[in-house]
């Protein structure tokens, strides 16, 4: 079993304070079995599988001061199909919490807003992921699909007129600057776009994405992969209760053309059809979650 870890340099300092074994204490019991200084709140949803989530407020970080707050993934022994995505997809020799870190290092080295790593550990059998856990810090602001539909709720200035176009562009050219690293998301809702929107919207958007632990530099068919991330930036649009001129001014953003040129039309075609699917998809799903309840 080869196990490896590192700590970001900027972190290295602040977290001196606790003991050598921490962060492998981390990786085999959970904060309250430990335990762990400071103060740890655990993020629980279906679905999580072998996946564990902490919200964690350092050792001198003020329970009110949002920036110095570390979330926290510990990943569990994954089963085979897991396995062989992150072989194939990702990285052959490391684990799924060493991928997300330096993910989220090549984003911030990029300028393209991402949670910023704090540290990682692995324990590796050859090629197969044995357990793994990766901190990173907060990010500013509050995802998309929350905020998007209270501010249409209330006709806030900020989603009138001029300010509501240039949040559909600026999230279409932020986007397209995340494509432009050759990666792409595979999980790309609103829920993992964050922004923070100026009240008085005299200051452009900033926005930043989350939740890079199913990212991947496409080998093959590249484009397909695209067409599913603006089909799901698409349908959680939708959902948001952004219109259909809003979604098409994204997307005339994230390609950089003019409306009505043919490259755009059939980019808008295959996204559309794909968020389609999506949106039946769910209904599926919502369906036979109400006839098993």
């Amino acid at each position: 079993m080869r196990r490896s870890q590192a700590i970001a340099p900027d972190w290295a300092d602040r977290l001196q304070s606790l003991t050598p074994s921490w962060l492998a204490a981390l990786l085999m019991q959970s904060p309250a079995q430990a335990p762990l200084p400071g103060r740890w709140e655990e993020l629980s949803k279906p679905g999580l599988g072998t996946r564990q989530r902490w919200r964690w407020t350092p050792p001198g970080t003020s329970d009110t001061d949002d920036s110095g707050v570390v979330y926290v993934k510990r990943y569990g022994p994954p089963g085979p199909r897991t396995q062989w995505d992150r072989i194939y997809r990702q990285a052959a020799r490391h684990s799924r919490a060493y991928w997300e870190f330096e993910r989220s290092r090549e984003l911030n080295e990029a300028e393209i807003a991402a949670p910023r790593a704090v540290a990682f550990i692995e324990e590796m059998n050859g090629a197969l992921e044995h357990r793994s856990a990766v901190l990173l810090e907060s990010v500013p602001g509050r995802p998309l699909d929350r905020l998007l539909p209270e501010l249409l709720a209330t006709r806030d200035p900020r989603m009138i007129g001029i300010a509501r176009h240039d949040l559909a562009a600026r999230l279409g050219r932020f986007v397209a600057a995340f494509h432009g690293t050759g990666l792409c998301h595979r999980d790309l809702y609103l829920c993992h776009i964050f922004a923070q929107l100026d009240e008085a919207a005299a200051r452009p958007p900033r926005l930043a994405v989350i939740d890079l632990a199913r990212t991947h530099r496409p080998r093959l068919f590249r484009p397909r992969w695209i067409i599913k991330d603006l089909a799901q930036l698409d349908y959680s649009a939708r959902q948001a209760g952004l219109s259909r001129t809003d979604r098409y001014r994204t997307l005339c953003a994230y390609l950089g053309l003019a409306p009505g040129t043919p490259r755009l039309r059939w980019y808008a075609r295959r996204v559309t059809r794909k968020a389609d699917a999506i949106e039946r998809r769910d209904r599926r799903k919502a369906l036979q979650r109400n006839i098993c309840s």
